[in-house]
Order: structure tokens, then C-alpha cells, then sequence
């Protein structure tokens, strides 16, 4: 008796006795939602870094199939004219460029022209994207392609073909704050009046901020006399001449 007394106590503390599954322990209740949560956690981790990542790689390719285009676009023919693309050197130029952007760059996994004419050049690149956190979901990398487009321009036409200014001056007038600046109008004129100096005298100071006109010239003539000189004249002397007596 006292054996089955205690089997029926061991039995009734036994987790997985057949009468125990009334009692209320939801076991493993919690095991799913922890799962599933984990799984949002990583992937939404795997959207934000991976994802950044992404975006990078793309920009990387957009940089690469740029400058595989300029570098195209720069063998240009040299005997005729027009701005024409030599094919057979952007052809070449292009394929050094992206062999060596391939060995900086392991993940570059294609890079060359889509279209090459003697007028235009178009550059793929493709990138392979290795993931982090979306490859413990199954997708282990991700595909950044960049596409770059260049041509040959005409500069200049002529061989007096040189840049020119148009005037630029300052309205004095019009609404609102600030003074409106316009490249079209027509630079005013000033009339400066030529100041009066005695000749052999150096110029006179200038105190407006423009030079002394070149067709001023001194206009005064300068004194006989010596300058301080104020003595007055001498009288005359005394005649030597007979006086002659009045006539009647």
C-alpha cells in the first residue's frame, strides 16, 4: 500500500502523466510567436542593412559605367572634322578600363558596352551584392546593375570662335529690395569736367574715383613776373629835352 501510495504521488507530479493534461501549463505556448518574431526582426534587419548595402553597390556600378563611357568617348578620330568616336580604340580603351575596375572591385561581375557607335557609347555595369541577413531567409545575394552613357561634342567651331562678354551694368532703378542686374544694358557715360592747372605744373590731385580724362591740358599760362613780386613800377626820369617857349 504504501509503494502504490507513493507511485500515485510521483505520477501526479510527473509532467507527462496521462491525467496531467488538465492541469494548466501550456507548455511550448510561447515557441511559435518567438519564432516568428525572430524572423521579422532579421528580415527587417536584412531591409535596412542589407538594403543600404544595396543602394551602394548600385551607385558604385552607376560611377564604374560612367567612367567606362567617358573613357569610350575620349578615342575620338582625329582625321575628320566632326566629333566622330574611333570604335576600334573606345573598344579598347573600355576593355582596359573594366579589366581593371574588375580587379579593384571582386564583385563587379560584367562590364562592358551595350552600344558603341561613332556617335554614342553605352556601358553596363553589374555588381553582385552579397547579403547578410536576408541570406538566413534563403537569398544570399542581390544584383546591382548601373548604366552609363557618353559622346563625343563639338567644341569649338572656328578658330575665332573665343568666348565673349556681353556688357553687364547696374539698374539704378526698380521695385523691390536690391538692385536688379540685367546683360543687356548698355554701360552709362560719364562727363567729367577738365580741371584748370598752370602749364609745367604737374596735374592737380584727383579725388574722384575715375582718372583725369586724357584730353585734359593745362589751360593757364603762367606769370612774366616771378610769383611774391609786388613792386610797383618805376616813374620816369627827368626830361632832357630844351623847353621851347610858347608860341604867340
Amino acid at each position: 500500500m504504501a509503494r502504490d501510495g507513493s507511485s500515485r504521488i510521483v505520477e501526479f507530479f510527473r509532467i507527462d502523466a496521462p491525467g496531467n493534461h488538465r492541469l494548466p501549463l501550456g507548455r511550448g505556448a510561447l515557441s511559435p510567436a518567438v519564432a516568428i518574431l525572430a524572423v521579422m526582426i532579421f528580415t527587417l534587419a536584412g531591409l535596412v542593412i542589407d538594403g543600404g548595402r544595396q543602394l551602394g553597390a548600385r551607385s558604385r556600378a552607376v560611377g564604374y559605367a560612367q567612367e567606362a563611357a567617358r573613357v569610350g568617348a575620349a578615342s575620338i578620330q582625329l582625321n575628320t572634322s566632326a566629333a566622330k568616336i574611333d570604335t576600334a580604340k573606345a573598344a579598347t580603351a573600355i576593355a582596359a578600363f573594366c579589366a581593371q575596375v574588375s580587379s579593384n572591385d571582386k564583385a563587379v561581375t560584367s562590364c562592358g558596352p551595350t552600344k558603341l557607335t561613332d556617335e554614342l557609347v553605352d556601358i553596363q555595369v553589374v555588381i553582385d551584392n552579397k547579403t547578410t541577413f536576408l541570406a538566413m531567409i534563403g537569398k544570399q545575394s542581390l544584383k546591382a546593375s548601373g548604366t552609363g552613357q557618353a559622346h563625343a561634342e563639338q567644341g569649338v567651331k572656328k578658330a575665332d570662335d573665343s568666348p565673349t562678354i556681353p556688357p553687364i551694368a547696374v539698374q539704378t532703378s526698380g521695385g523691390g529690395p536690391g538692385v536688379p542686374v540685367t546683360d543687356t544694358a548698355v554701360p552709362p557715360t560719364v562727363d567729367l569736367p577738365c580741371p584748370s592747372w598752370t602749364i609745367g605744373v604737374p596735374s592737380p590731385v584727383w579725388t574722384l574715383p575715375w582718372p583725369i580724362p586724357a584730353s585734359c591740358r593745362p589751360n593757364v599760362t603762367p606769370p612774366t613776373s616771378p610769383p611774391g613780386s609786388s613792386e610797383p613800377p618805376e616813374p620816369p626820369g627827368p626830361s632832357t629835352k630844351p623847353t621851347s617857349p610858347p608860341t604867340s
